[in-house]
């Protein structure tokens, strides 16, 4: 029976009401099992599973949901190569199911036992971390006092800003800290993505992945030459778009395996098929056992209709990242109907919230650097001060930014230098802001060129007198 299991197979199903058995080729929209006629039906018309692959799990977790009374089927898995053979037989066994229970017991699916899995597994997905289902590392086995030594940052930095949260499911932080080394007695300052790596005796430690310049797709990855279009692909989409072979330099055992670009570090990244993890769903939208087929192989699903937990809607194609060990949007296009007449591009990519709508960390805004306490609250949603920045036309000002939930971004509120009472911007400053950051004009400045200046609501000097002349730009 190993040797079976290894091998792609199909379902061959039995309706114990009716007694109508069919080779299972599709779900009908009440979840009941779509068959064909399993003496007559077409292996290439058949729904084919691999055990290392989540269709199998995808096909019974809505079958188990959907279905009025699951109790009704019976199913029984079958080599797909060996469907002429063992499909017609099978079909006949089925007539008395009792009567050749024992005969029919190997192949039998478990459906009580499948229903206990998908359980578990949606107890596990409500989990925060997500991607691959792998043992946590657990924090308090790790040497922290030798990471700070070595690297200049400590555990209290990674749980506030939310990447030790990430790192223990052994993926990498999901942004870049600076860190301070110490080589040869001397310190250096240098960014990188963080993951732990466990050592020979079973600890673990910190594993910086720093900043290139670019990918080295010129050198043979884990053995695979990539060819242009490879390159073409990885430099446009970041992702390969294909399962390929790679060996593992430590065992030499050769997989087939995803390759993404680490967006941030540039490193080239790989994950095998057989441990990539795709959820059934994303936020309230569900995936067919198709598309999960399809992003495990790298391809591309497209055009998805996404409705997020927080009720946002847009379509967007879907790939799997082997950076990020999870699903990404490559675009994203507004479900918003369109009027008749209306030929403006809806197309784009909200970058300020997550795939469950949830704001994304940011480090900086303008050219200030958020300390990690910043970051910390602007993703809890509280409002937080961006001291020492310019506006657009370098003005000094201090602003509060804050994620609006509503406008799935983040908005900002200007306060002057000489007006450190207000927080937003002033009523004399009003005009200000409004020239110099909006590219707006009243009656009195709506020529104007210049910075416009606190209180300033008319001409200052005879050059802007002179620029009244122009014409006239939107009024505030």
């Amino acid at each position: 029976m190993e040797n079976i299991q290894e091998q792609p197979e199909v379902l061959i199903a039995r309706n114990n009401e009716t007694g109508q058995v069919g080779a299972v080729v599709g779900q009908n929209p009440d979840g009941t099992p779509r068959m064909a006629d399993a003496k007559t039906a077409k292996l290439s018309d058949l729904v084919k599973f691999n055990k290392h692959q989540n269709p199998l799990e995808a096909f019974m977790s809505n079958f188990l949901r959907q279905a009025k009374n699951p109790s009704l089927f019976g199913f029984f898995k079958i080599p797909a190569d060996q469907f002429d053979k063992i499909g017609p037989a099978m079909s006949d066994m089925l007539q008395d199911p009792v009567a050749n229970a024992d005969l029919l017991k190997p192949f039998k699916v478990d459906v009580n036992a499948t229903a206990q899995t998908q359980e578990q597994t949606a107890q596990q997905e409500q989990k925060p971390a997500t991607g691959i289902k792998l043992a946590p590392v657990n924090p308090d086995n790790i040497d922290w006092a030798t990471i700070e030594k070595q690297w200049g940052i400590n555990r209290e930095t990674l749980e506030q800003s939310g990447a030790l949260q990430q790192m223990v499911y052994n993926r990498k932080s999901p942004q870049t800290f600076t860190l301070h080394p110490n080589f040869a007695g001397e310190q250096f300052e240098v960014d990188a993505r963080l993951s732990f790596k466990q050592m020979p005796d079973g600890s673990f430690t910190l594993a910086p992945h720093f900043i290139k310049n670019e990918p080295q797709l010129d050198v043979p990855f884990k053995g695979y030459e990539f060819t242009k279009e490879d390159k073409e692909q990885l430099l446009k989409t970041g992702n390969l778009g294909k399962a390929v072979d790679l060996t593992d330099p430590k065992t030499g055992e050769v997989k087939k395996s995803l390759i993404s670009i680490d967006r941030l570090t540039n490193e080239v990244e790989s994950v095998p098929v057989d441990k990539v993890y795709i959820k059934n769903h994303i936020g309230k939208t569900e995936l067919s056992m198709k598309e999960i087929g399809v992003l495990k192989d790298g391809g591309v699903v497209h055009g998805k209709e996404i409705e997020l937990n927080n009720g946002r809607k847009f379509t967007s194609d879907l790939q799997y990242n082997a950076d990020k060990r999870d699903v990404e949007f490559v675009r994203t296009q507004s479900l918003k109907q369109e009027q008749p007449g209306d030929n403006t591009q809806k197309e784009q990519r909200n970058t300020w919230v997550d795939a469950e709508g949830n704001p994304r960390r940011i480090t900086k805004w303008k050219d200030a650097h958020f300390s990690e306490q910043q970051i910390a609250d602007y993703i809890a949603g509280k409002k937080i001060e961006v001291a020492n920045i310019t506006d657009k036309k370098g003005q000094p000002c201090t602003v509060y930014l804050q994620f609006d939930k509503e406008k799935q971004r983040p908005v900002t509120e200007y306060k002057y230098t000489d007006n450190k009472k207000v927080v937003g911007v002033a009523n004399e400053s009003a005009t200000q802001y409004a020239v110099n950051n909006q590219g707006k004009t009243n009656e009195a400045t709506k020529n104007i060129t210049d910075p416009i200046q606190k209180g300033q609501t008319a001409p200052k000097n005879e050059q802007q007198k002179a620029q009244q002349k122009k014409p006239k730009g939107p009024k505030i």
